[in-house]
């Protein structure tokens, strides 16, 4: 087979091979987009892309929102219940004084209620030994000391942090029942040994609503001595060794993320509350400065409410400073100055009302 070489062939030019077939070669055309197509094309995608990111960005901001809600919801719902559990309990194990039974819940009432009051340990007559059997924390002491007022239920207390504008502090509550079985915990997790009694308090901190307590078995015969029932410590039944109380510490979270905790104390008038509740005559009050504002008056329940915030901040057009919230009496409140000027956390108010146990009976 004879193979001719060409050095260049001509468009349109004809050519053979072997088999006697003939076929043309023609121009090479090279096709592509013009300058106002490729524009064209950029535009829409754009307008794809940026429809595209914006959808992104709403699902991204509503699922943060969600989370969010969904986080405060979670923290004080498990929370709330908690508390409502043991503020129920609050009227456990308290004794009667020479005025009221124990149904009969106030400022005065021993080993039980919302804690207003702790004996000062001045004597009855000058003279005489100590006396430790007066108030609510009747025959106690703590470290060899009268307990300090800073550890009871208080209308903004120091010991309870707030971070709404012009409110300095929280509320503090204060309250001690008595274990009725083996299996109860206190609300730091403690198990309480059965028949002893626990102080749990209530206050803000930095990281949220913390609660702290204070475990101790009741002897009238030291209760009445000149000493005192030193909760420092308790030691469980079977041990020999104590173990320390927590009452004037951290305490344990229990609500995490609160800027603000409110408490209100339910009372009455009535001496036949539960004969004849039509004639109750019962009213919310703020945590009394002057608690001999109480007497006569039974306490028989406590509303209480949280301002709480998300876990992370979340994306939103509001500013902290356009907030406002109403928890309790305290109506169209705003955040403090440092903390409208901190992340845009998503921010829920919660309530509750709690009957405390038997506290309707007695006279």
């Amino acid at each position: 087979m004879k193979i001719n070489t060409h050095s260049s062939i001509k468009p349109n030019t004809q050519c053979s091979s072997d088999n006697l077939h003939t076929f043309n070669i023609s121009p090479v055309r090279h096709n592509g987009f013009t300058l106002i197509e490729l524009m064209i094309a950029l535009v829409l995608g754009l307008l794809i892309s940026a429809a595209a990111l914006q959808i992104f960005y709403t699902s991204s901001v509503n699922s943060r929102r969600q989370e969010a809600s969904s986080q405060i919801q979670d923290n004080a719902t498990f929370g709330l219940a908690q508390m409502q559990k043991h503020i129920r309990r609050a009227n456990y194990g308290a004794k009667p004084t020479a005025t009221f039974d124990e149904y009969f819940m106030n400022h005065r009432t021993p080993q039980g209620g919302v804690v207003l009051t702790a004996p000062t340990g001045i004597p009855v007559v000058s003279g005489a030994p100590k006396n430790w059997l007066t108030d609510n924390l009747s025959g106690l002491v703590l470290d060899g000391a009268a307990i300090s007022s800073e550890w009871l239920t208080q209308n903004q207390s120091t010991k309870s942090k707030s971070n709404l504008n012009g409110i300095d502090n929280s509320d503090q509550l204060t309250i001690q029942y008595q274990a009725g079985s083996a299996s109860m915990f206190d609300c730091e997790g403690t198990a309480i040994p059965e028949g002893f009694y626990v102080i749990e308090r209530y206050f803000v901190r930095d990281a949220g609503l913390a609660c702290a307590s204070a475990i101790y078995s009741y002897d009238q015969l030291i209760a009445g001595s000149s000493t005192g029932i030193d909760i420092k410590n308790y030691t469980v039944p079977g041990e020999t060794s104590a173990t320390t109380n927590n009452l004037t510490g951290e305490g344990t979270i229990i609500i995490p993320n609160v800027d603000y905790f409110r408490v209100m104390l339910g009372v009455s008038t009535s001496t036949d509350f539960a004969t004849d509740p039509a004639s109750a005559r019962i009213a919310y009050i703020p945590i009394p400065a002057t608690v001999s504002t109480l007497n006569n008056q039974r306490i028989f329940g406590i509303q209480f409410g949280i301002l709480a915030r998300s876990d992370n901040p979340t994306a939103t057009a509001q500013d902290n400073n356009a907030l406002r919230f109403t928890i309790l009496d305290k109506s169209n409140q705003s955040l403090n100055a440092a903390t409208v000027s901190g992340p845009k956390n998503l921010r829920n108010v919660y309530e509750s009302t709690v009957l405390i146990r038997n506290a309707r009976g007695g006279l």
